[in-house]
């Protein structure tokens, strides 16, 4: 029953419809024969147009970064104090007191040690003797006459050993204190130095040396 009465409204709307499409159509003029329709133009179409992009010259710029030169800051080495050294005191070396050496017979012996006791005329008859012999030597060496020869000075010694005074090189003597004697003789402005044991003759020191120069002699002390 509802299938029939829904056939039936349909076919109603359908009538309906069809009426009015005829309607619609037969109220057109239709065209005359022969004669077109005129033809008009196709409506302008408006063309949106976009503007061309006008490039604008800005003045080139330097990619390059600018760097900024700081001022260069040179470091300040401050350096310690340096210490002034410090002087350590030197005790003070009390200078050594040397024994003053008679000069020398050439050859470099000493011609007197410093106990010399000198002696003074009239001499006697052994010490008299002995200088007398000691001026013939001289004489003889020198070839002149005993009289030109002068005593300058005769003194008491006492000798380290058994050199009496001058050593001879590659000799070996006693090592003992022995009392003897110096004469100095001389002839012009040479002087010679003999020297002995007071036992035996006197006999010249510098002979192989040749003269030597005054040598002076303590001041005599007395006993």
């Amino acid at each position: 029953m509802r299938r029939l009465i829904v056939i039936l409204i349909s076919g109603v709307f359908l009538l309906s419809g069809c009426g009015t499409s005829s309607t619609a159509l037969s109220g057109q003029p239709s065209p005359l024969p022969e004669q077109s329709l005129p033809t008009q133009p196709p409506a302008a179409t408006r063309e949106m147009t976009m503007p061309e992009p006008t490039a604008t010259m800005f003045p080139t710029m330097s990619t390059q970064p600018t760097v900024s030169t700081a001022p260069s800051v040179v470091p300040t080495v401050v350096l310690p104090p340096t210490a002034a050294p410090i002087a350590t005191p030197i005790p003070a070396v009390p200078p050594v007191k040397e024994t003053p050496m008679p000069p020398a017979d050439q050859g470099g012996v000493p011609a007197l040690p410093p106990n010399a006791q000198p002696l003074s005329p009239p001499f006697d008859g052994a010490l008299k003797k002995q200088i007398e012999q000691a001026k013939q030597d001289l004489a003889q060496r020198l070839g002149i006459d005993v009289s030109t020869i002068e005593v300058v000075q005769v003194a008491a010694v006492t000798w380290p050993d058994g050199a009496l005074g001058c050593p001879r090189p590659g000799m070996v003597y006693i090592q003992v204190l022995i009392d003897g004697l110096f004469v100095q003789l001389r002839v012009g402005d040479q002087l010679y130095n003999y020297h002995g044991d007071g036992q035996n003759p006197l006999f010249l020191c510098d002979a192989q040396f040749g003269p030597q120069v005054r040598i002076p002699l303590p001041p005599r002390t007395a006993p």
